[in-house]
């Protein structure tokens, strides 16, 4: 793993036009200092540097170990062809560190401070983007104190990092890259330093973030990698909360239930709110939002559909007879029919690797605020929360049939998706009724809790139909989104309806239908589902109060 993976998914969002190819500058290397033999050197001097206990007058090679961290790697990074070792450089020289300051030597501050040194001005300086990018992350992770796992305290910090960290993001005119690297660094400050963050520098941090969470996408990004920066702003606005901020919990909720926000921002979003006392009494319509949810899942359960019809491969006509020749030959058998192409996971279909290859990466996490842990690959944030089964949201401890790889990487996106939103609801992880509640849950007044309580008992009967043992056949599993899909459908209501009918407009459907002098179809596969359309089970009605279907109707 590079220092720069963490940004992988923003970077990859990111357009790029290129007018010209910009000019950076190099730093010139010593030739003397150079060649393979001194650079073994001075590499050697530092590596042990690192672990050297006694007084730092005592080391011998101390200059060496000096220009080697402070001058060469920062130097070598500049190098247009060196582009492929600028993050194994600064993975060596944050190592150094990190052992120097496990081991409580006195080359730590040393480490440091030629650390810090050596790549402030390649942050800011006008070099090649992965230098730049993977420097300002270096500054980022750099602390005065390191983590106490005996004690269980966290890092400090470096203070000086916060002023270069927050002028490489205020510089619009910076690689988004860099920026983002920025972004990154000032979420792991004001995590585990919040505490020694000035009046002031709070009121800035607070001003940026609100802005680019409230911020349309730029033309220079995508709407996921917008949503990837933003998640950040979340986590960076969450842990500078000092006293009671009902205004961010209800903004939270607000995004999540936003149907044009990416899931990867909507999902993160609710499971943070879900954690927040100060959401109580700020959702007034509740029922609004779980329709917004539940439409947010009844979406990724038909792009699941369509990810399998566009992986289904057509079965042949008929099976070809072997060729006339192989019969003439005496020596050996006659061929075997020949046939086409199976289905995913069949004789003949795709292999595995293949359909991966097509597969999108599950939602990120984020971090978890205060004393959290850094942001890392995607599907990490909840990992080690309580979950049913063997560990793992709603899959069954024992299977008697294997199922197929694409079939268990589509039930874990859909879990992951109901996981956040549950989480949302309630501020746990696992399905069913909290002990403790939180989320949305507490948050209502008495009138309204009912309405969750039955979001509750319909999203775990979907973990159920998704979780069943007997989705060990692709088939089956399609006719099991199809099912849920459908349900999905009803208990959204309105706001599934209303996606319905802006794709439909998006995609030319009531045009074509009046052009032919024809009526407007209620829906993709009008049916028995269109007289369930004006319904929405989830809301209340002053009336009566609609049923929930059973949990059996579900599987």
């Amino acid at each position: 793993m590079t220092v720069a993976f963490p940004l992988a998914v923003m970077v990859c969002g990111i357009g790029i036009v290129h007018a010209a190819e910009p000019k950076y500058d190099v730093i010139e290397l010593n030739p003397q200092l150079s060649t393979p033999d001194m650079i073994k050197k001075m590499q050697k001097a530092a590596s042990s540097f690192s672990s050297h206990r006694d007084p730092i007058a005592s080391f011998k090679d101390y200059k060496a170990a000096e220009y080697y961290v402070k001058t060469h790697i920062p130097t070598m990074m500049t190098q247009p062809d060196s582009l492929e070792e600028v993050s194994s450089g600064v993975q060596e020289v944050l190592g150094y560190l990190n052992k120097a300051q496990r081991g409580n030597y006195p080359c730590a501050m040393e480490f440091l401070k030629w650390i810090y040194i050596g790549m402030k001005p390649i942050a800011e300086g006008n070099y090649e983007p992965i230098a730049r990018i993977n420097a300002t992350l270096a500054i980022g992770k750099l602390d005065s104190r390191p983590a106490d796992t005996i004690k269980q305290t966290p890092p400090v910090p470096l203070t000086y990092s916060l002023t270069v960290l927050l002028g490489l993001y205020e510089n619009e005119n910076n690689p988004e890259g860099v920026r983002a690297a920025a972004l990154q660094g000032l979420r792991r400050y004001v995590t585990y330093g919040f505490y020694q963050l000035k009046p002031e520098e709070r009121m800035k941090l607070t001003s940026l973030m609100k802005e680019l969470l409230d911020a349309e996408t730029p033309k220079n990004r995508s709407p996921e990698a917008h949503a990837y920066l933003q998640r950040y702003a979340v986590d960076i606005l969450d842990a500078l909360r000092t006293k009671l901020d009902p205004e961010l919990a209800k903004e939270l909720v607000s995004i999540s239930a936003d149907p044009k926000r990416p899931n990867l921002i909507a999902l993160h979003s609710a499971a943070k709110a879900g954690k927040m006392k100060e959401l109580k009494d700020q959702v007034d319509a509740p029922e609004e939002v779980l329709q917004s949810w539940t439409a947010r899942v009844w979406q990724a359960v038909r792009g699941e559909q369509d990810r399998f019809k566009a992986f289904s491969i057509p079965s042949p006509a008929q099976l070809q007879p072997s060729p006339p020749e192989s019969h003439l030959q005496v020596t050996s058998q006659p061929k075997k029919p020949t046939g086409g192409a199976g289905r995913i996971g069949g004789e003949g279909g795709r292999t595995e690797s293949s359909m991966d290859s097509g597969m999108e990466g599950s939602y990120a996490g984020g971090g978890t605020g205060r004393g959290g842990m850094e942001m890392g690959s995607e599907m990490q944030e909840y990992s080690g929360m309580e979950m049913m089964g063997s560990g793992e949201y709603g899959m069954p401890t024992a299977q008697a049939i294997p199922q197929p790889p694409q079939v268990i990487a589509s039930r874990k996106r859909l879990l992951y998706i109901i996981q956040q939103l549950h989480i949302g609801a309630t501020g746990n992880p696992a399905v069913g009724m909290p002990k403790t509640p939180a989320g949305l849950l507490a948050s209502v007044p008495e009138d309204k809790r009912e309405v969750v309580e039955k979001w509750l008992t319909s999203m775990e009967a979907v973990v159920n139909a998704l979780s069943g043992s007997g989705l060990h056949d692709e088939l089956v599993y399609q006719k099991t989104l199809e099912e849920q899909a459908s349900l999905l459908f009803e208990l959204a209501g309105p706001a599934a309806q209303l996606i319905e009918e802006e794709e439909r407009k998006a995609n030319g459907g009531d045009q074509a239908v009046a052009a032919a002098g024809g009526a407007a179809p209620a829906g993709p596969d009008a049916g028995p589902r269109a007289a369930a359309v004006g319904a929405a089970p989830i809301v209340p009605a002053a009336a009566a109060k609609p049923t929930l279907p059973p949990a059996g109707d579900f599987q």
